[in-house]
């Protein structure tokens, strides 16, 4: 195998910093993580509630990864928040 030339660690930073830089597509993402844990939520409390509560590992992970996007969305509307308030300082 040749080595390529770029890696995953590249691509998901220039992603990122694509994303975060332009505020319309910070907003999308913003709105496609309330979607998935709005899904994420209804899914565990309805449909696979059952298959959840039958192994307590099963439902640590699965309401930890909704705890872990309620936090990644609470800290990306924080970014958010203070990116607006930079771009509209009028001192900078």
């Amino acid at each position: 195998m040749g080595k390529k030339d770029g890696s995953w660690i590249a691509v998901i930073v220039g992603l990122s910093r694509s994303i975060l830089r332009e505020r319309s597509a910070r907003r999308n993402f913003i709105l496609y993580v309330i979607g998935a844990l709005l899904v994420m939520f209804a899914l565990g409390t309805w449909p696979l509630a059952a298959w959840l509560e039958e192994s307590v590992i099963r439902f640590a992970f699965w309401w930890g990864g909704c705890g872990f996007l309620a936090i990644f969305l609470f800290l990306l509307g924080v970014y958010d928040f203070l990116r607006v308030m930079r771009e509209n300082d009028p001192n900078g």
